[in-house]
């Protein structure tokens, strides 16, 4: 039971959230570990975690009753999980979320509270197409976490902003390719997705907007706040991989396989761009 209970929390996805809380860290502490910052990852860690476990739970339990059709081999569906246990753990890591921050000071409390809410509601809003954008805001929250955690260094400002917006605009991109591939079944289940709301035709022309602005403001994030050259290095190289995989799509939205190829390959690219952020204050920097 206890094995079913974790496999519902997708260990990988909480632990990488955390993990993307600690990189967070070290970038704009400099990659300095002293007993502060280290303090502050574990607690940074934990809320990553915490925060994503809970919004996992929350996600098997909206779609419980879907998945005893599609997924019935699902811990919920399939019996070797309840959902009053389910609702008990999310409060609980939702609660340990909030109440490891209390250490840290109010604005990670807030910083918390913000993310939380947003990877908990999105679960319960799916039947609006503005919804995606909601998940795309919670992916910055690493970035953001990490950031305030380290002071709101004045010097990091701009490429934080723009880091935060490439990430934002890639993701969506990578949602909007989803939901093509997905439209069958989201309007089955009632889900009103971008390409729902706007159509397909429309929604090519969200990617390519996307596969533009998505990499050119990641290098932007580099040249104008001071990254390192192997970030732009990298940042130029992930950027190609997200833009060529989804004007390939747009090419021929109807390929189901050329989706699913664009899929991976975009996150794919995203990973290569959180490397080339992790990297952003190693080595030689760009100045202007």
């Amino acid at each position: 039971m206890v094995i079913s209970y974790f496999k519902m929390i997708r260990p990988l996805n909480s632990f990488m959230s955390g993990l993307g809380v600690v990189f967070s860290l070290l970038v704009f502490n400099s990659y300095r570990l002293d007993q502060y910052v280290l303090l502050l990852a574990v607690l940074g860690f934990a809320t990553g975690f915490t925060a994503t476990a809970a919004s996992m739970l929350v996600n098997d339990i909206v779609d419980v009753e879907v998945d005893r059709v599609n997924k019935p081999w699902k811990p919920l569906p399939s019996g070797r999980a309840s959902v009053k246990a389910a609702w008990l753990l999310t409060l609980a890591f939702s609660a340990t979320s909030i109440i490891v921050n209390i250490i840290a000071g109010p604005s990670l409390v807030l910083v918390t509270i913000v993310y939380l809410t947003m990877g908990l509601l999105y679960n319960f809003l799916r039947k609006h197409w503005w919804s995606q954008f909601m998940v795309s805001a919670s992916t910055t929250g690493p970035i953001v976490y990490g950031y305030v955690a380290s002071g709101l260094p004045g010097e990091a400002l701009g490429f934080t902003i723009l880091f935060t917006l490439t990430i934002f605009i890639v993701n969506t991109g990578r949602e909007v390719l989803k939901a093509v591939q997905d439209i069958e079944g989201d309007k089955a289940l009632g889900y009103e997705t971008i390409p729902l709301k706007t159509g397909v035709p429309t929604s090519i022309k969200i990617l390519k907007a996307c596969g533009i602005l998505g990499p050119l403001t990641g290098v932007l994030a580099g040249v104008l706040g001071g990254a390192s050259i192997l970030y732009l290095t990298l940042i130029l190289i992930a950027g190609y991989l997200y833009s060529s995989s989804l004007f390939k799509t747009c090419r021929n939205p109807g390929d189901k396989q050329a989706l699913e190829d664009s899929r991976r390959n975009t996150l794919k690219a995203m990973l290569l761009g959180l490397v080339a952020f992790w990297t952003s204050r190693i080595g030689f920097t760009i100045s202007f």
